[in-house]
């Protein structure tokens, strides 16, 4: 399994919108691909700025290739974004998921 993850951040003022917005566009298009297994989402804010997690794991790095094209590495963004004074981070990372037992956190 392969874990995907992107940030981005918007002003404070866009943060709920933004929130619907990526609903709309970057989790649903994990989802409509097969080899897209979880999709997780993190919101924290510094009184400024809204910034944006997504955490995607993947059956692989074709199944992401399969979403992301060619340069995996490179963000997927959509048309929209720029609505929202989206800062994106360009770059995505990849990470083999090593351990997912919840119960070794115990």
């Amino acid at each position: 399994m392969i874990v995907r993850t992107w940030s981005g951040r918007v002003p404070l003022t866009h943060g709920d919108g933004f929130h619907a917005h990526l609903l709309a566009t970057g989790v649903a298009d994990y989802r409509s691909h097969p080899g897209c297994v979880d999709v997780r989402m993190w919101r924290s804010s510094d009184g400024m700025a809204a910034t944006f997690t997504l955490v995607s794991l993947w059956t692989d790095m074709a199944a992401i290739r399969a979403y992301a094209g060619d340069c995996p590495e490179t963000a997927v963004l959509y048309p929209e974004d720029g609505r929202f004074a989206l800062d994106p981070d360009l770059r995505v990372e990849h990470h083999t998921l090593l351990l997912a037992d919840p119960a070794v956190a115990r």
